[in-house]
C-alpha cells in the first residue's frame, strides 16, 4: 500500500490470522486548511454513532452503548472503554443479541516534528446483555481494528488496519461458528475490503 504518511508502526503487529488495510489521502490548499481539517476529522472519528459505512443497500451500523443502553446523542465523543455494538449485513450474532460487540481499547494523539496523528483502536468484546462473558464478535479477542488519521504538511491521510483477524469459532455454538467463519473471511470488521476503502475516502472528504 502506497502510504503518503508512514504510520505502519502504529497498529499492532500481526502475529496470527489475517491482516487488512485501507487508506485514502487528501492534499489541502494550505497547511492551515490541513490543520483545521485534521482537527475536525479527529472529532468526527470519535462520533462513532454517525459513521456512514455502506455496503450497497445494506450498511454496517454502529451504536455506542453507555450506561446500560444505546446512546441517543449523535454528537457524543466516545472514550476509552466505551462499548459499541455493530449491526452488519449478515446473519445475527446470537451471543451478542443480534449484534457484534467491540470495546474502544485505545484513543491516542501522536505528535512528532513533522507529523500529527490521531488513533482510535477497537477490539472484540463480550455482550453486556449476555451473562456468559464469551466474546460476542466474529473475530476472537486477539483481533483489533485501528483507525489512524494523520497530517503531514498539507497532506491528510486516513487509514484502517485490521490485525490478528481469526474467526471466533470456539464455545459459540455450531450456527454461530459457521456464521463467524463466513463473516470473518471478509477482512476488517467482516465488511468487504472495498467497503472499507470507500469509507476511508468518504470520511476524509466530508
Amino acid at each position: 500500500m502506497n502510504y503518503k504518511i508512514d504510520v505502519q508502526d502504529l497498529p499492532p503487529v500481526n502475529k496470527k490470522g489475517s491482516e487488512n488495510n485501507a487508506m485514502s489521502f487528501l492534499i489541502c490548499q494550505s497547511e492551515t486548511e490541513a490543520f483545521e481539517r485534521f482537527k475536525k476529522l479527529s472529532q468526527n472519528l470519535l462520533k462513532i454513532d454517525s459513521w456512514n459505512v455502506n455496503a450497497g443497500k445494506n450498511p454496517t451500523e454502529f451504536f455506542v452503548y453507555k450506561d446500560g443502553k444505546e446512546n441517543q446523542d449523535l454528537s457524543l465523543l466516545v472514550k476509552e472503554n466505551d462499548l459499541v455494538k455493530i449491526k452488519i449485513p449478515a446473519p445475527k450474532n446470537k451471543l451478542g443479541n443480534g449484534f457484534d460487540w467491540v470495546i474502544v481499547h485505545k484513543i491516542q494523539s501522536i505528535e512528532s516534528v513533522d507529523m500529527k496523528a490521531f488513533l482510535l483502536q477497537m477490539k472484540p468484546h463480550s455482550c453486556p446483555e449476555n451473562s456468559n462473558g464469551n466474546t460476542a464478535h466474529f473475530y476472537t479477542e486477539d483481533a483489533s481494528s485501528t483507525f489512524i488519521l494523520a497530517k503531514k504538511n498539507k497532506t491528510i491521510q486516513f487509514s484502517i488496519h485490521g490485525r490478528n483477524e481469526i474467526p471466533n469459532t470456539k464455545n459459540v455454538g455450531f450456527l454461530n461458528s459457521c456464521r463467524n467463519l463466513f463473516v470473518g473471511g471478509g477482512g476488517i470488521f467482516g465488511g468487504s475490503k472495498l467497503q472499507w476503502q470507500d469509507f476511508t475516502e468518504e470520511f476524509i472528504k466530508n
